[in-house]
């Protein structure tokens, strides 16, 4: 993959069964991937560094991100977020790079919606999105 702006980043829910554009999409921080590690930082009887012991616990985890939206709810997937909110059940999600060489592909909930209007500047949404289980990355 070659090196590239941030501009075009595309963000996508499921509305019905079509991955749909996001639109409005201001700003968007990707997910992060996360290991997670357990600590077994021994007592031991010779050599005692003082240093802390990790070992990996087999436990990943697509972080929660932030979504920035340009708020309109009448937007067909503004609505999708919406509905999404209200679900207890996990949705599919996509973000992909401007060039779309990489694409994570993932379930979600959608966490917290965070209207916003400050003055300069436009009626805004933060949406937080809480990735569960493993993503799919191509």
């Amino acid at each position: 993959m070659a090196e590239q702006g941030a501009f075009g980043v595309v963000l996508k829910i499921m509305i019905s069964t079509t991955l749909t554009a996001v639109v409005n999409l201001l700003d968007v921080d990707f997910p992060t991937q996360k290991k997670e590690l357990a600590d077994m930082t021994a007592h031991p009887a010779a050599a005692v560094t003082g240093y802390r012991t990790y070992i990996d616990s087999g436990v990943r985890e697509l972080t929660p991100f932030t979504a920035v939206l340009g708020w309109d709810s009448g937007d067909s997937t503004h609505a999708a977020v919406l509905t999404a909110f209200d679900a207890t059940t996990a949705l599919s999600m996509s973000i992909e790079d401007p060039a779309g060489d990489e694409i994570i592909a993932f379930s979600a909930f959608i966490e917290e919606i965070g209207r916003l209007a400050k003055v300069p500047g436009g009626y805004k949404a933060n949406v937080t999105i809480r990735p569960t289980g493993a993503p799919q990355i191509t």
